[in-house]
């Protein structure tokens, strides 16, 4: 087996101050400022027969044409096939919308395409190891306070062949909506602060040029527990959850002023956003520190296109109102091509998810890739394109906000089902015994 090779590189993907941020239906003025630079990150790992590259960008979403237009101008410049590129987003709702090309000096594809290809030509004799964590009391399911959300904390450490941090890649399932809709300021939230504290870190211990890159897990259901949504709930006055669908401590009113809906991000501060970053940060410090990593390491991917769209035996979908067609793509009828994309590194499974994926879904990939033999499976998501949310079969009986989004794009019951099903082969045929 030839040893591994690596390569990282980082680059600004800030718009012009002045474009519009996504993420909330009520916020209609553009951008005031650049409170923090948006950033996209990349690590190039080659194997000797397989490269694959991981982009990390921070921005709410992108749509499937915009990764395959950075793929293939990737592909032009680099020995890089589209199909090992992925690219997926943290999910800051202090960003602009990835389509209005006139937001950028430099097209955005162009921004994220050269940082890709940089990682690919900074390559050189690496390390590589997985590790698992935790990180609680930070996130919080937003559909039913009284549910789980995906505690795990996932580490990739990256290091060259001298023992200097090269790399390290995060996933943790928490909504980048610290900061709300009653912020202009373009942002990063708390993924943002994040990077820049572990790069920070790990540059203090000899990894000057150190990238650091955060993917979301199962983050559709979790949104952010900062200390001002901790003191409401604290005060045990009535609470609903996002899309009205439960409520806690009594009926929830919109119209009695001691209640409150934790999907009202108003308020949410800059502080607040560090303070989630920096617990983060210290447990992806931790986890890495105990790390083990090898020059030996295997690589392989393969991609699947699984169709979301309801089927013959359910209703057909709503529609988009305009206000949801400003923001994710068109389809044609009977058909959402859903990339499921699954990269092997040693004893680790990554597999992504165009859109808005449940905690539970995430939890569940992880135990059935554990029974099964790999040690590190991991959920990504907001991954090579994005269809809004991808949420699991019971959700749909329940209703709420995020299942709305789901049957008015048309999406199927029974999409994580198939998701399940087309990925179980494909996890089956490379497990190995080692693992």
């Amino acid at each position: 087996m030839a040893r591994l090779l690596a390569g990282v590189s980082k680059g600004v993907i800030s718009p012009r101050v002045g474009a519009k941020l996504i993420g909330y239906f009520d916020r209609h003025e553009g951008s005031i400022g650049i409170h923090d630079d948006l950033n996209a990150r990349a690590l190039v790992l080659n194997d000797g027969t397989t490269t694959i590259a991981l982009c990390s960008v921070e921005m709410l979403w992108l749509w499937s044409n915009i990764v395959s237009a950075i793929r293939q101008s990737v592909a032009a410049r680099c020995a890089i096939k589209p199909e090992n590129v992925l690219i997926f987003c943290t999910h800051t709702h202090a960003g602009p919308a990835p389509h209005v090309t006139a937001d950028w000096d430099r097209p955005l594809v162009d921004l994220i395409a050269d940082i890709i290809v940089a990682a690919f030509h900074a390559q050189q004799p690496a390390r590589l190891g997985f590790g698992f964590g935790q990180l609680i009391g930070y996130n919080i399911n937003r559909r039913w306070l009284n549910r789980p959300a995906d505690p795990s904390v996932a580490v990739m450490r990256v290091d060259t062949a001298d023992g200097k941090p090269l790399a390290v890649l995060g996933n943790y399932a928490c909504h980048a909506v610290v900061m709300g809709y009653d912020n202009n300021y373009i942002s990063g939230d708390w993924p943002g602060y994040a990077s820049r504290m572990l790069e920070e870190e790990l540059a203090a211990r000899g990894g000057e040029r150190c990238v650091a890159l955060f993917s979301q897990g199962g983050a559709g259901d979790v949104n952010p527990l900062t200390e001002t949504v901790r003191q409401r709930l604290a005060a045990g006055h009535p609470v609903g959850t996002i899309g009205s669908l439960t409520s806690f401590y009594g009926r929830f009113d919109v119209g009695l002023t001691d209640s409150w809906n934790i999907e009202d991000r108003a308020g949410g501060t800059f502080f607040e956003a560090e303070t989630i970053g920096r617990a983060y940060a210290a447990e992806v410090l931790r986890v890495w520190r105990s790390v083990n990593a090898s020059a030996d390491v295997p690589l392989w991917t393969e991609q699947i296109v699984v169709n979301g769209a309801v089927g013959p035996d359910e209703p057909p979908g709503e529609g988009l109102p305009p206000e949801y067609k400003a923001i994710v793509p068109e389809i044609q009828s009977g058909n959402i091509p859903l990339e499921i994309m699954v990269v092997g590194i040693d004893n680790a499974v990554l597999v992504s998810q165009p859109g808005e994926v449940f905690s539970e879904t995430a939890v569940e990939l992880r135990k059935a890739g554990q029974q099964m033999g790999y040690a590190f499976p991991v959920l990504v998501s907001y991954a090579n394109g994005s269809y809004a949310y991808l949420p699991p079969a019971n959700a749909f009986s329940e209703g709420g906000y995020e299942v709305q989004w789901a049957r008015k794009y048309g999406l199927s019951r029974h999409l994580q089902n198939r998701i399940a099903e087309a990925i179980l082969p494909i996890l089956q045929r490379h497990v190995t015994p080692q693992q």
